[in-house]
């Protein structure tokens, strides 16, 4: 009976334990989409990203683009206890029977990747407490500063190359602590934003980026239903490595470091009508470009003092309640630097330019894609309906004007869906006269077939502004069209 008992023992010292789980949720999405691109170069023939002649392997620009893309998500939700829970997401983007296909050492394949991956623990030592550790989702207010998952026209993984402003890769691996003091919420969080390992250590700082965040939210008791939010961001980067010519390797200890301190407020004074309105400002140091001698390097760093401000609306229309008409219409501001290419020598100067951070506002937009958030006027009036029942269609009027006008000391350089973190630099006309971007129009169209499956259309046109030259001045169109499901 002993040697039974103690065999009994060994076996389940020798087991793998697993948590109680009571309840398991499974969810996902599919989502396929046909992508029609055209002139998103806008007529560029400049092989040029702002720091010399690209490589012939580098496309200048998109100039046309047919693709059909499928996104897969699937998420696995468990709840192991009263307040403990775990979060897993799996996701796939690829483009269709492309997995042998290589662009610019880029490889399209059907790999899964891991999307989410987090523990959260409510009345962690302290009821009002809730900790989340692992891989999540980051976004505040409208996503002005901090939206879901990186600047939204650039992105990673197997669209990168594709369609990277359509990516579903929205999370990053951190830690949030939330105290809900009702009617009071205060979130506090902080994630790696970019860790590069070097030679296998993943204790070097090179390359490194930590973003880390405190978030207020307070809900008023008025009949407006008014909400109040102040916070402040920060992104820390570590060290960069530079060589000098005819000189070793040296590191420099000047990493960017950038606050973001702001204020947003929501409320609804009358029936069907919201307003919103935020207010940010960027502090901290911006690295200068190097002095290059053949001795050695330096590097200044210029105090960054750039501002954003937003204004936003939208109005259910009391008539023709069937159809569910609405109006919306907003306006962005984000500061501009006259002299962002100048920072050179030993001297310093104010930096001035709206770092677009994590932003995720205009998605699905042409001049999202094309242009960063930074030195620009938005305005955008918009309107939506209910034609038929389960049909939603809206259109889109949007005007974009620079801040700063370009010059060989603010040169325009814009992104391309399907080239990476790659540039174009077409020809802009300088002078006061000439700010205008461009105006782009949208039309949206969505059908939701079933509770689960819906289809979508949307079209738009980009048309330039005084601010390019003629010869950059090709309209830039694209048509989605894409079905998607949920369980």
């Amino acid at each position: 009976m002993k040697k039974i008992l103690v065999a009994a023992i060994a076996v389940l010292m020798a087991s793998p334990a697993f948590a109680a789980i009571q309840n398991v949720k499974v969810s996902g999405d599919i989502t396929s989409t046909f992508v029609d691109r055209n002139n998103f170069d806008l007529g560029d023939t400049n092989a040029t990203n702002g720091q010399g002649t690209l490589p012939s392997a580098v496309p200048v620009g998109l100039k046309q683009q047919n693709v059909f893309i499928t996104q897969t998500r699937l998420r696995v939700d468990a709840d192991l206890s009263d307040n403990v829970s775990t979060t897993v997401g799996l996701i796939n983007e690829r483009a269709w029977n492309a997995e042998t296909s290589s662009n610019s050492g880029y490889t399209n394949d059907t790999n899964v990747q891991l999307y989410l991956a987090s523990i959260t623990m409510r009345e962690l030592l302290y009821s009002p407490l809730t900790v989340t550790v692992g891989r999540q989702i980051f976004n505040y207010g409208n996503g002005l500063i901090m939206g879901d998952g990186g600047v939204n026209n650039q992105g990673t993984g197997n669209l990168q190359f594709i369609a990277q402003d359509l990516t579903m890769r929205t999370a990053y691996d951190g830690v949030k602590a939330i105290l809900d003091y009702k009617p009071l919420t205060i979130d506090m969080f902080y994630f790696k934003n970019n860790q590069t390992l070097v030679n296998g250590n993943p204790n070097s700082d090179e390359t490194s980026s930590d973003v880390y965040g405190i978030n207020a939210n307070y809900q008023l008791s008025d009949p407006w239903t008014t909400v109040l939010e102040g916070y402040v961001f920060s992104r820390i980067d570590g060290h960069t490595n530079y060589t000098a010519q005819g000189s070793p390797t040296v590191q420099l200890d000047k990493g960017d470091t950038l606050f973001v301190p702001g204020l947003r407020a929501s409320t609804n004074p009358i029936k069907g009508l919201n307003v919103q309105g935020e207010l940010a400002w960027q502090l901290g140091n911006h690295p200068v470009q190097l002095v290059n001698t053949s001795a050695n390097a330096i590097q200044n760093s210029e105090r960054r003092g750039a501002m954003a401000a937003q204004l936003l609306g939208s109005y259910s229309l009391p008539v023709l309640e069937k159809y569910k008409p609405s109006v919306n219409a907003s306006y962005t501001y984000v500061s501009g630097d006259p002299n962002s290419a100048n920072g050179t020598g030993t001297h310093t100067e104010r930096y001035t330019a709206w770092d677009p951070f994590n932003e995720s506002q205009g998605s699905g937009t042409i001049y999202n894609t094309l242009f960063p958030l930074s030195n620009m006027n938005i305005v955008s009036i918009g309107a939506s309906a209910n034609p038929l029942e389960d049909v939603t269609t809206s259109f889109t009027w949007s005007g974009l004007w620079a801040v700063d006008h370009y010059s060989a000391t603010n040169p325009l350089a814009l992104y391309q869906p399907d080239g990476g973190t790659t540039q174009i630099t077409p020809t802009t006309n300088n002078g006061h006269k000439n700010t205008g971007l461009g105006n782009e129009y949208d039309l949206n169209l969505s059908y939701a077939y079933t509770e689960d499956v819906t289809f979508g259309v949307s079209v738009g046109w980009y048309v330039p502004g005084n601010a390019l030259a003629s010869v950059n001045r090709n309209t830039a169109s694209q048509a989605l069209a894409n079905v998607a499901v949920k369980f």
